[in-house]
């Protein structure tokens, strides 16, 4: 009896531990806030859950976001993730071609594979921008480096994340509710024509939902912005 027991807790906590870090009910709606240095709210967005299913044994999801910003003219954006799960790490990567897609005025349904393809060529994207979380990791556990680059507003931005590294595991409150999450540090430096800015970025993921907090700060410990999940709608 006790032997079947401790089967079934196994088995419990094997289900518990391999889940992915992304949500897949199609149309659920996440709701984050975005906030300056000063603790105030400069942007709201909505990500909405899209094509959540299974393909050739890969769970995935696509998250649209709709972005907009407090204050000024314009001020709606768009852009979209694509996460993936093949039952030992989530991998995310965000399309960094839909967003000027939407902005060119096009029409989103006839957005696919050959149009991405043309976007990534006419802002000469180059290289790679994929974040993986993998199922287990440890505190301390580093993370490659990766870096990848593009043209926006006629400008090229060059983006390298390095010293990333697995921070264990943290219970975080908000609005949303309570999550238990896998915390990740890196850098990220952004390279625009002369500027650099290299800033230090922590991250909460929590499984069957995603990001959940996002603290920056740059190099001397301040603080430069924060994202914050504060409600899901099913």
């Amino acid at each position: 009896m006790k032997k079947s027991l401790f089967l079934v807790a196994a088995l419990l906590l094997c289900t518990a531990v391999r889940a992915q870090y992304f949500c897949t009910a199609n149309k659920t709606e996440l709701h984050y806030v975005n906030y300056d240095e000063a603790g105030q709210s400069i942007s709201n967005e909505t990500t909405t859950v899209y094509n959540a299913g299974n393909k050739d044994g890969v769970t995935v999801a696509q998250y649209l976001t709709k972005i907009v910003t407090n204050k000024t003219k314009n001020n709606t954006s768009y852009t979209l993730h694509n996460w993936s799960y093949d039952g030992s790490q989530t991998v995310c990567q965000e399309d960094l071609m839909y967003g000027p897609y939407i902005k060119s005025d096009s029409d989103p349904a006839k957005y696919d594979a050959k149009t991405r393809e043309a976007m990534a060529e006419e802002i000469k994207f180059k290289g790679d921008n994929t974040f993986i979380i993998k199922d287990g990791a440890r505190a301390g556990v580093t993370i490659p480096d990766y870096s990848y680059s593009y043209i926006n507003n006629m400008l090229k931005n060059g983006v390298n994340i390095s010293g990333a590294a697995y921070m264990g595991e943290e219970r975080i409150s908000t609005t949303a509710g309570k999550f238990d999450c896998t915390k990740i540090s890196y850098l990220k430096r952004t390279k625009i024509l002369l500027k650099t800015e290299t800033l230090r970025i922590t991250e909460w993921y929590a499984k069957e939902v995603g990001l959940i907090k996002s603290e920056a700060f740059d190099t001397k410990g301040k603080l430069h912005g924060k994202k914050l999940l504060v409600k899901i709608i099913k």
